[in-house]
């Protein structure tokens, strides 16, 4: 993950903070009153970020969750993630999420609690990637089964990238997904100046298909304020990766690497 988004989180946090602080403006400390006013902030801002409407009903992979191993091969395992793998989960989404680290140290949310909240949906299916040693060395998963074309997340513990085991995972899950259900194109969003992961999904046969919209940014005005405030975000690579793309250099602090996969892989 780069620095574009780190900073966009910072800003989000900071807005966010300051939202539920004016919740509970003017109610007493330990009071159940402010407590509730803080919690129905809360669950508003959680509903807000998570608004979408779909047509597609829900992928059944109960089957496949119930599992020990999904795909294996001689390099990696990917088994289904469960709730005993909240600890390392959340440790990994620690390593590249400031909002993490905040619900961790700050909000004092629990692994589980945290673990249940992205993964334990019926609409996802995420797997732990481990090595022939049954180490887990990242995590990488469908986010939402009721899209159209599905979308694809991975992140690695930061002391196992760099040795190819990302397009390999990517590789061996897709493949096993598009043969049970028979879907072949997958999406998946990369930040501006994260190099490695544009390398990864490049090196598997990715095609890139534009500039998308981020987790964060929405609004036609919260990226043109975003860009605006963060001019000095911009380096060479940022500048010679919006020449190829044709775009202004600023629009690669709002906007996120759209890219499409077709399996096989």
């Amino acid at each position: 993950m780069g620095s574009i988004f780190q900073k966009a989180q910072q800003e989000k946090m900071v807005e966010n903070l300051q939202t539920l602080l004016d919740s509970v403006k003017g109610l007493p400390e330990g009071s159940q009153e402010r407590a509730e006013a803080y919690i129905g902030a809360l669950e508003r801002l959680v509903a807000e970020m998570k608004k979408e409407e779909y047509q597609r009903a829900i992928w059944d992979f109960s089957r496949e969750k119930a599992q020990p191993v999904f795909a294996q091969n001689e390099i990696l395992m990917l088994r289904p993630a469960k709730e005993s793998d909240a600890d390392f989960y959340v440790a990994v989404r620690m390593q590249y999420s400031m909002m993490y680290r905040t619900m961790v140290h700050v909000d004092k949310h629990s692994s589980e609690s945290l673990f249940q909240l992205d993964l334990g949906h019926p609409e996802s299916f995420y797997c732990i990637i481990e090595s022939p040693e049954q180490v887990p060395v990242g995590y990488l998963g469908i986010k939402d089964t009721r899209k159209d074309i599905w979308e694809l997340a991975i992140e690695l513990d930061k002391q196992y990238t760099q040795r190819r085991l990302g397009p390999q995972s990517i590789v061996l899950f897709l493949n096993e997904i598009s043969r049970i259900t028979g879907k072949t194109t997958f999406n998946a969003w990369v930040e501006a100046d994260n190099i490695p992961s544009q390398k990864c999904f490049e090196r598997i046969g990715a095609a890139f298909i534009g500039l998308c919209d981020g987790p964060l940014l929405k609004t036609p005005e919260e990226k043109e304020q975003f860009e605006g405030k963060n001019l000095n975000l911009i380096d060479d690579n940022i500048r010679n990766l919006a020449d190829r793309l044709g775009v202004e250099p600023r629009k690669l602090l709002s906007h996120v690497l759209g890219y499409r996969l077709t399996c096989p892989l």
